[in-house]
């Protein structure tokens, strides 16, 4: 286990593909309820630690935060459809437009906010010590 926040990120990024790689070769349904509880976690860790830090520290952080909020905004959107009404037939196509969505929001993060982060002085450590409280206010609730 790492006490960086940001391989820590990326890590939790790998097992979440990981996670749209089994449904795409199984597509069972209970795999994309376990995918969709793990991605809203991943999001509101982010939400309340990642983007925070980021406005504080990065210059135009603001404009950074508010993309990745709004793409998260939208992912959530995608899961609560995945919920409320989809079809056998359609969960695979569902599934691939998130797939996609998560894709291009990680690679996002990846190549632009976290190097930024990275640049700015953010400390990695804390980071990690605030995703990991945000997960446990997250679990308690």
């Amino acid at each position: 286990m790492t006490d960086d926040g940001f391989a820590w990120l990326e890590q939790d990024h790998r097992d979440i593909e990981e996670q749209f790689q089994t449904f795409l070769r199984d597509n069972e349904e209970p795999v994309v309820r376990e995918l969709c509880e793990h991605l809203t976690q991943h999001s509101q860790a982010e939400d309340a630690a990642l983007y925070p830090a980021l406005r504080r520290s990065v210059d135009g952080g603001d404009d950074l935060a508010e993309r990745a909020e709004q793409e998260h905004a939208a992912m959530a959107t995608m899961v609560a459809e995945l919920y409320q009404s989809t079809t056998p037939e359609r969960l695979v196509d569902q599934v691939s437009q998130l797939r996609e969505a998560v894709s291009t929001h990680v690679e996002f993060e990846e190549s632009e906010l976290f190097p930024a982060m990275r640049a700015s002085g953010v400390d990695a450590a804390r980071l990690f010590g605030d995703l990991r409280e945000a997960e446990t206010r997250q679990s308690a609730t």
